[in-house]
């Protein structure tokens, strides 16, 4: 019998780059920027992946936040006032480029 090279179905693996490779490569772009783009309060964790956000050519997430946490910085969308952020969202759900996350 010989053994086989790749997994076989129903093979499941776990790990860091496991998915497609679009999804890796998001997933590595978003641990890039955990010191620079993640800004923390409390409760609310506001993410920009700086690889997919247009900055000043969209300027949809400024415009719908409320609050004005965000603001339009040189290349990117920035968070300028996180203690203000209320969770509503709108930033994430107007985001055409999936570039913003509020967790």
């Amino acid at each position: 019998m010989s053994t086989p090279t790749e997994p076989r179905s129903g093979v499941r693996e776990t790990g860091e780059a496991v998915g497609s490779p679009r999804l890796v490569q998001i997933k590595k772009e978003k641990v890039a920027t955990s010191g620079h783009g993640q800004k923390v309060k409390k409760d609310v964790l506001i993410t920009v992946i700086s690889g997919h956000c247009k900055g000043a050519l969209c300027n949809i997430c400024v415009a719908y936040c409320p609050e004005k946490v965000l603001a339009m910085g040189f290349k990117t969308v920035e968070v300028v006032n996180v203690d203000a952020c209320t969770k509503c969202m709108l930033c994430e759900i107007r985001c055409p480029d999936f570039a913003i996350f509020v967790d």
